[in-house]
């Protein structure tokens, strides 16, 4: 039972909805591929590469997880498509992580909000409200525990990063 770091990564911005017949098919925006960039590159720098990453089938989420995926040099089998995940419910992310492999030590869902921030906001024994930007990250650690146990009122630490925070100061 070794430490666990759970980081939540919201897609990049993404085309208007009413520009697509169905929701799942808005692409990012240049915007939203230069914000998935920058967070990329944060995570080298503080040496945050996950094991794995679950992924929204949606394409916005799955552009913004490849761009994670490749400038992190993952490899293909890294990153998974998580149906549920598709606009989930905090409930529902939480569950993706019940039967996940002892030997991952750091999984990232990249997903959408409101889900992914209500996840965050519960993060630490203090809780408190965490609204994830496009392509912000809140990345929680447990000192101890498996996946299929963990919850997120008992993690020991969240941090955020937000890719308009030019400081790149995970508060």
């Amino acid at each position: 039972m070794g430490t666990r770091r759970l980081t939540l990564l919201r897609h990049g911005k993404a085309e208007a909805a009413d520009a697509y017949p169905e929701d799942y098919e808005r692409p990012l925006t240049h915007r939203g591929v230069l914000e998935a960039q920058e967070m990329a590159a944060r995570l080298i720098k503080r040496d945050l590469v996950p094991d794995l990453i679950l992924v929204s089938p949606a394409e916005r989420a799955w552009a913004t997880a490849e761009i994670i995926a490749t400038t992190c040099e993952l490899e293909a089998k890294q990153v998974q498509c998580a149906r549920e995940l598709y606009l989930a419910t905090p409930e529902r992310t939480w569950q993706v992580l019940a039967h996940r492999a002892a030997a991952l030590n750091h999984i990232m869902i990249c997903g959408h909000n409101p889900g992914l921030s209500l996840v965050a906001s519960r993060f630490g024994p203090k809780p408190q409200r965490r609204e994830l930007p496009t392509a912000g990250i809140a990345t929680a650690v447990w000192h101890h525990g498996e996946w299929a146990t963990l919850q997120p009122e008992t993690a020991d630490s969240c941090e955020m990063d937000d890719p308009e925070d030019m400081d790149e100061a995970w508060a």
